[in-house]
């Protein structure tokens, strides 16, 4: 089963609720468990199915570590009010001296408590920064970093989870990287491949367009790899969300990403999404339906082949 083409299949919409927004930028940010949980609850009920949070507080410990602990509660209560949805936290930032095993090691014990929906990896290495409000390139040494081993290793946790991988691509190497796995056939069932756009002073991704998008799925099987597109520092709704939504991919939205005039909240920009699927024919996916539309949008490579 094919996901490029044909406007009947279920529409995935992943809200991203907070990120490292605060209430100067956003006074609906959630940051607060309570604020977290009742947050999410009413993304779903608008039409999401995944869910991405940070704790709403700092990263803890260096190098790359992060607390489980402050998730535990939120995921927990979140579960309850909608089983099946797909729940992943942040992903600590990379850079010389970080290891995989410990950037993942609070997404790992959610996993021991069976709370964990995705394993998030961002499949490559960039450059991270952006011009300055006064039109100044960046001129600071900031890398963010995740290698090959790196990759593998993730790749490899998530497998011996046996749950799938949400694949973050800022640059087009990562689109490369991710569709090699999966023809090698090791890519985690139920994978979903992210298409970065940037729309404000952030220098990476492509521009947020047709031509951007038609550039993005010259890089893999987009018929045979789930894929979604993130618009950050700017609105999905204003085009890109439908020129996906007709491609047959799938589409995130929420707080830590949006920028605009506005200070919406998360169902908000949700429920904007799943109108403009239902104007192209397809219908917000069900969080207990999500893993089998990933599964069948990304067959196994032994199965195309077999």
């Amino acid at each position: 089963m094919g996901i490029g083409r044909g406007g009947d299949r279920p529409l995935i919409i992943e809200v991203a609720i907070n990120g490292a927004r605060n209430a100067a930028a956003n006074p609906h940010v959630p940051l607060t468990g309570e604020d977290i949980v009742r947050s999410a609850d009413a993304s779903m009920r608008a039409g999401a199915a995944i869910l991405h949070a940070h704790a709403g507080m700092p990263v803890v410990g260096a190098g790359g570590h992060h607390d489980p602990e402050v998730y535990l509660e939120a995921f927990a209560r979140i579960l309850e009010l909608h089983p099946g949805a797909l729940l992943y936290p942040t992903l600590p930032g990379g850079g010389p001296g970080t290891q995989m095993s410990r950037r993942l090691a609070h997404a790992c014990a959610l996993a021991d408590r069976g709370l964990l929906g995705m394993v998030p990896v961002d499949p490559g290495t960039m450059n991270y920064g952006a011009v300055a409000a006064d039109g100044a390139p960046p001129g600071h040494a900031a890398v963010y970093q995740t290698t090959y081993e790196d990759v593998a290793w993730a790749m490899a946790c998530a497998r011996d989870r046996n749950l799938p991988c949400t694949l973050s691509a800022f640059e087009p190497g990562f689109v490369r990287l991710a569709e090699a796995y999966r023809l090698a056939g090791k890519l985690p069932a139920g994978s979903i491949v992210k298409l970065e756009f940037s729309a404000g002073r952030r220098l990476f991704g492509l521009k947020p367009t047709p031509r951007g998008l038609d550039a993005w799925l010259e890089l893999f099987d987009h018929e045979r790899f789930a894929w979604m597109v993130t618009l950050r520092d700017g609105d999905p709704s204003r085009g890109l969300a439908q020129w996906a939504i007709e491609r047959g991919g799938h589409v995130r939205v929420g707080i830590e990403d949006y920028g605009g005039p506005r200070t919406p909240r998360n169902e908000e920009l949700v429920a904007e999404i799943a109108e403009i699927g239902r104007r192209c024919g397809r219908r917000p996916a069900r969080p207990a339906e999500v893993l089998a539309v990933l599964e069948a949008a990304t067959p196994q490579h032994s199965q195309i082949h077999g």
